[in-house]
């Protein structure tokens, strides 16, 4: 494989010595690398070598090197690693406030992986914060369908306390009329008024799913 002359001398050699070095010496010199470096490296690596140094590394090196790398050019690599990985560095990221990287990595995911990942982050802050960067409000809806009432809700207010209004319509207007009503009649009155307008707007049709004392107080 051609090496790029940017990398230093140190990533050369590591480069040099996959397939030779036991994984504990290259697991050993990437974390004296650093972070920055190891990103700069990793999509110089083959995907399966990549992928088994990934596994031997502490999640929280993990987690700083994604922040100095481009999801898309460790693809390969990233969605052949577990979900327990996945989420594990996304726990990592919230606690570091990476909010915007654990949703890049996020929009390369399936509805199915992001929602484990809602799950097992299990914060509704901090999904809140990831969502914000997500630019594929679909992924996001199709992952949260399945979802308790009660924890869209939860979802929806944490959403109006960060003065999120278009977040919450968003993806309360992308699930069915039946489940828009169900948690819009959960909802505090407070964050009703603000949500049940807007998705009225998007869909008329959601007037005729809502309780008769909803309706009646729309009049």
């Amino acid at each position: 494989m051609a090496q790029d002359p940017s990398l230093n001398l140190a990533q050369r050699l590591l480069l040099a010595s996959q397939g030779i070095a036991p994984l504990a010496v290259k697991s050993a010199l990437v974390q004296r690398l650093g972070p920055e470096q190891a990103a700069r490296l990793a999509p110089h690596l083959p995907p399966e070598q990549l992928r088994e140094l990934i596994l031997a590394l502490p999640v929280a090196f993990v987690a700083r090197t994604v922040t100095r790398l481009d999801p898309q050019r460790v693809l390969q690599t990233y969605l052949s690693l577990p979900d327990e990985l996945h989420l594990a560095v996304a726990r990592q990221l919230c606690a570091d406030g990476a909010f915007a990287t654990a949703a890049r990595y996020a929009e390369c995911l399936s509805p199915r992986q992001v929602k484990v990942l809602i799950y097992g982050i299990n914060d509704v802050d901090h999904v809140l914060q990831i969502a914000r960067h997500i630019l594929d409000v679909g992924l996001i809806v199709q992952s949260l369908r399945t979802f308790s009432t009660a924890y869209l809700c939860r979802l929806t207010e944490a959403a109006l306390a960060d003065d999120n209004l278009a977040l919450s319509v968003l993806v309360l207007g992308g699930l069915p009329l039946a489940r828009q009503a169900d948690v819009c009649t959960a909802l505090s009155e407070p964050a009703r008024g603000q949500v049940l307008p807007a998705l009225l707007a998007g869909n008329a049709a959601l007037r005729e799913r809502l309780p008769e004392s909803l309706t009646e107080a729309l009049v």
